[in-house]
């Protein structure tokens, strides 16, 4: 069976891709090696009492963000009031007031306009070497970076940290944004449970060994994560494709993942508050607590990096400990009898995701620019790690899988003509 344009993988990548070819008319199929649609987007409505995304959660940069538009014609609810920077701060056993709070957010913006101004020097060094120490800010500004690297400051590139650009507007989709993705989809002609083996050049196109059997096509799009990529999962040929692997190897996927407590109601005021930083002391990193806006409340902590790696090692229970432990810290042992559920999740341990997104390693700045540069000819990429502007993020999945189907659609015109 020979189709036009072979997708492989139906998260937001792949689904922008698609879309960009179904209103282009031209022939395709997406194949998903699991059992649903949305990769790393993917609202839980099962666990816990009320719904909430194991995956990414935030319209990015809404004031410029193409899924917006689908958000509003899909009729997705969403806060477009961005709360980020309202946060409560526990440190050092109490609560910090707001003009410590004013303080801890002028040390975060510093460390962060710090590592713009060194990249835009060039320095192509760890994160770490430009992070500040020895005080609140510096300290969040920290587990901040290694949230949005999903993995440590020491591992991460400076210059290639900002290429992302950050318009600091972002909005909660409170009606999940997996479930908006997975709603994008519909219609698109998706075949789940088709693991892709190998791709190779044949005659005028590609030929793909999956679960499902052999397929040729004239051209394949393949928007598996960085990790898969580098996994061996998929066979790939020599020459152009083999190249860019080389310059992913520099760009792994970090570790990311959440611990969601639903509680019988907040034992504080959630209005106007995006989250919760709890910081027992100095010597540990301060965990971030995301104040659901889901129905019921839930607090969900963010991890990432090798602590993220270790708390996915010990399992589900140990995850949850150390969330409980960190806000009876923060709250006494009473908010444990308000725990009403709790969820966690494991994309470490997905052997279709195989981590969070990707970074940059100090020294390849530059290769996350020079893989979209790249020309794989009729096997193409795209994926959030081939978004200079937006990697890390869903819209940038999306704008790369569009972008990169909308290139291949206007090759093959130029070609019949």
């Amino acid at each position: 069976m020979k189709e036009e344009i072979i997708i492989i993988g139906a998260g937001a990548a792949g689904i922008g891709a698609g879309l960009a070819l179904q209103k282009l008319g031209v022939p395709f199929v997406i194949l998903e090696a699991s059992s649903r649609v949305g990769g790393r987007a993917y609202t839980d409505k099962s666990s816990l009492p009320s719904h909430w995304d194991q995956g990414c959660g935030w319209l990015h940069c809404a004031d410029v963000n193409p899924l917006v538009s689908w958000a509003d014609h899909l009729g997705a609810v969403y806060e477009s009031e961005d709360h980020s920077e309202k946060a409560l701060f526990w440190s050092e056993n109490h609560w910090l007031d707001i003009a410590e709070r004013s303080s801890a957010n002028r040390q975060i913006a510093d460390t962060f306009a710090a590592i713009y101004a060194a990249a835009k020097q060039g320095y192509d060094v760890p994160i770490s070497a430009i992070l500040a120490k020895d005080c609140v800010g510096s300290a969040i500004a920290k587990t901040m970076v290694r949230l949005m690297c999903s993995d440590e400051p020491e591992l991460a590139s400076a210059t290639g940290y900002a290429d992302y650009i950050d318009t600091n507007v972002n909005w909660v989709v409170t009606s999940g944004y997996g479930s908006l993705i997975t709603q994008m989809a519909a219609g698109l002609p998706i075949r789940t449970g088709s693991e892709v083996s190998s791709i190779t050049y044949h005659r005028d196109g590609v030929r793909l060994q999956t679960t499902s059997g052999q397929i040729d096509a004239r051209a394949a799009i393949v928007t598996a994560s960085t990790n898969v990529l580098l996994s061996g999962q998929i066979d790939f040929p020599s020459g152009p494709v083999q190249q860019l692997l080389s310059l992913v190897e520099e760009v792994p996927c970090g570790t990311y993942e959440k611990i969601a407590i639903a509680l019988d109601h907040y034992p504080f005021n959630p209005i106007d508050n995006e989250a919760l930083w709890i910081n027992p002391n100095p010597e540990v990193n301060p965990v971030y607590f995301q104040i659901a806006r889901s129905g019921q409340p839930i607090l969900v902590a963010h991890v990432a990096g090798d602590q993220a790696r270790d708390l996915v090692g010990e399992g589900s229970k140990a995850m949850v400990d150390f969330a409980t432990q960190n806000l009876t810290t923060a709250f006494g042992s009473n908010i444990q009898k308000l725990i009403c559920g709790t969820a966690t999740t494991s994309w470490q341990n997905n052997r279709f995701i195989q981590g969070g997104y990707s970074y940059a390693r100090p020294g390849a700045g530059s290769n996350r620019r020079n893989m979209i540069a790249l020309d794989t000819g009729v096997i193409a990429f795209a994926g959030e790690a081939f978004s200079l502007p937006w990697y890390g993020t869903a819209h940038g999945a999306y704008q790369s899988g569009t972008d990169v189907a909308s290139r291949l659609a206007l090759d093959f015109k130029l070609q019949k003509r």
